[in-house]
């Protein structure tokens, strides 16, 4: 369940809303999964079906480049260099089933089936080559598609407060041009195909192991968590009430899925496990500063804080909730299938039955051949496609997202974006500043103008207390398009003087020199001055801009006329920055206290 969270189901499960789910977390073993920095889907799900790192399993991004267009194209099972638990378990002689995981086209050739990330529900073209094994089922997914790929009318209105005619505007709003409506009939149509699916494979089938994933659980956070009750302060009031109903309504569907599954263990003493990649933030710790579905802050609204949550016979329940991490759950897996881990598996097993275990593990990864079936390469358009929909979560910039068809350099088969991912990783979860910063500067050079690997090292060189290359770095992240740049200059220059005085004017002077039309480096510059009582220096940079429109300027300009005794000066400025923001009661003070 992608993106699922603990606090916001158990809130809905409190308020009746979602039975299933609170008859599971009552009677099964529930953990608090921690996942790792950077917290991106296509990274954590992989690590948990492999129990290895991003660094040994390879898949580091959302796309990758395709090694006959050289266009970036959907994340593939080609950058996976490791196998996964199916895969182990297929080898070691277990019938196994595959749903619509990460990074999992073409499908794998397993003893069982196998359906791949490509099937899209989305889109009216037929299934491509290589989404599913034994090729059979190609009809199968076809038929499924057809029939549950579509949401009705009748059903949307369900989730929205919109009259019709709205809604089947929105639904046939282009490819090119998506919105809000047709955003959320994929993906009720996308959980609803995943799950037929799945339920209809499994019944037929009935492998020893199911490996289901569900992506709306998250999707439907990206789109709608910004108009879930209670209102934000930044959400327009009638957007508010069109969508407000929709987390509730998607989750109580969802709820009901879960029933399925419940039942379906408890007629095959199977056991129910249950696993998030990542929480979300559904409550007070949403932000209006920080959009959830724009590049530079939707992964923002994730949370580190996951689920695990098994269910079924010899399961006991747990009252206190335990902590596990996001390397536990492949060895866990392969351990309720009474099989080895491989060595490299970082984690342990979760002991969620009083008997459960590790075997001795095993050399496996290089004993296990994963072969898929013949499949088509991506065209642009399928490519297209894609990138829109990351566009539309967040997952991609909007430049990226121009950039789509144009041939990709990529660096050991890894994109800009999959070398800075792999800094993140390298030093915020494997603690390697070296390794972290040899995989930045691999990202630069295939795009030196790439914020992201930009402000990630002079993150680093911030943090090691060598201000000056740090402001270097960042101002270098800024002229290639840093999000925020105001408030991030502004907030390093605080931490710089806290630490080192001085260090902080001097980031504010170089911001300054480089952006001198930037009022807000202005404005911040000159009060640090005023602060460290150099006002005649500080009135240098502020005075060409007391005739300014922006009253947060004027009061900064009558800080410093105060700091040079001058209140005549200080009143003007003070009352035309009332003037421009009525709604200013500190100025007001600041003004009746002032000497007539």
């Amino acid at each position: 369940m992608d993106g699922a969270d603990w606090e916001y189901l158990n809130a809905l499960a409190a308020a009746g809303k979602a039975p299933n789910w609170s008859r599971l977390s009552k009677e099964g073993y529930g953990a608090t999964l921690e996942s790792f920095v950077p917290i991106l889907s296509p990274l954590v799900w992989t690590t948990q079906a492999t129990g290895v790192g991003p660094d040994v399993h390879r898949v580091l991004d959302f796309q990758e480049v395709d090694r006959e267009t050289g266009v970036l194209v959907p994340v593939s099972g080609a950058s996976r260099k490791v196998p996964a638990v199916w895969s182990i378990a297929s080898h070691l002689g277990r019938r196994v089933g595959v749903v619509r995981f990460w990074a999992t086209h073409p499908a794998e050739k397993v003893k069982g089936f196998f359906l791949s990330d490509r099937i899209d529900p989305g889109t009216s073209r037929a299934p491509s080559p290589g989404v599913a094994f034994p090729a059979g089922l190609d009809e199968a997914v076809k038929q499924i598609l057809e029939r549950d790929g579509r949401v009705p009318i009748e059903d949307l209105q369900e989730y929205l407060n919109l009259p019709e005619r709205e809604i089947r505007t929105g639904l046939a709003s282009r490819a090119d041009e998506p919105n809000l409506v047709s955003a959320l009939a994929k993906l009720v149509a996308s959980t609803r195909v995943t799950h037929r699916l799945a339920r209809e494979l499994y019944d037929r089938e009935r492998p020893d192991f199911l490996a289901v994933y569900y992506q709306g659980t998250d999707e439907v956070g990206h789109l709608f968590a910004p108009y879930a009750p209670p209102k934000l302060a930044c959400t327009d009031a009638a957007d508010y009430e069109r969508f407000r109903r929709v987390p509730e309504v998607y989750f109580a569907m969802f709820d009901a899925l879960l029933g399925q599954w419940m039942r379906r263990a408890n007629e095959d003493k199977a056991t129910l496990v249950l696993t998030s990649d990542h929480g979300f933030r559904w409550g007070a710790d949403r932000s209006c500063g920080k959009a959830s579905a724009e590049g530079a802050t939707a992964a923002f609204w994730h949370r580190l804080e996951g689920v695990f949550l098994a269910w079924g016979e010899g399961v006991p329940a747990l009252r206190a909730k335990r902590r596990a991490t996001a390397f536990d759950v492949a060895p866990t897996l392969l351990a309720l299938m009474d099989l080895p881990p491989d060595r490299r598996m970082r984690g342990s097993v979760i002991p969620l039955r009083p008997s459960l275990s590790a075997k001795v593990a095993e050399d496996l990864f290089p004993k296990v051949a994963v072969e898929t079936v013949a499949a088509t390469a991506i065209d642009r358009e399928q490519a297209n496609e894609y990138a829109r929909k990351l566009l539309a979560l967040g997952y991609l910039s909007g430049a990226d997202a121009a950039a789509q068809g144009v041939p990709a350099k990529a660096s050991a088969g890894l994109t800009k974006g999959a070398w800075n991912n792999l800094g993140v990783y390298l030093r915020f979860t494997a603690h390697d500043d070296g390794a972290a910063r040899e995989a930045w500067e691999e990202s630069l050079a295939l795009d030196p103008r790439y914020a992201s690997p930009l402000l990630n090292i002079a993150t680093l060189e911030k943090d090691r207390g060598r201000f000056p290359e740090a402001g270097r770095w960042l101002l270098k992240a800024i002229a290639a398009g840093q999000h925020d740049a105001e408030r991030t200059v502004a907030r390093w220059a605080g931490e710089f003087e806290r630490r080192r005085p001085g260090a902080g004017l001097a980031l504010l002077a170089g911001a300054h020199k480089a952006y001198a039309e930037n009022e807000a480096f202005a404005r911040q510059y000159a009060l640090l001055l005023a602060r460290s009582r150099r006002c005649r220096e500080g009135k240098e940079v502020i005075e060409p801009l007391e005739g300014s429109n922006q009253s947060d300027t004027l009061n900064v300009a009558a800080v410093i006329e105060a700091c040079l005794d001058r209140p005549d000066r200080v009143r003007l400025l003070l009352q035309r920055s009332l003037e421009l923001n009525p709604n200013q009661p500190q100025v007001r003070a600041a003004i009746a206290a002032l000497p007539r």
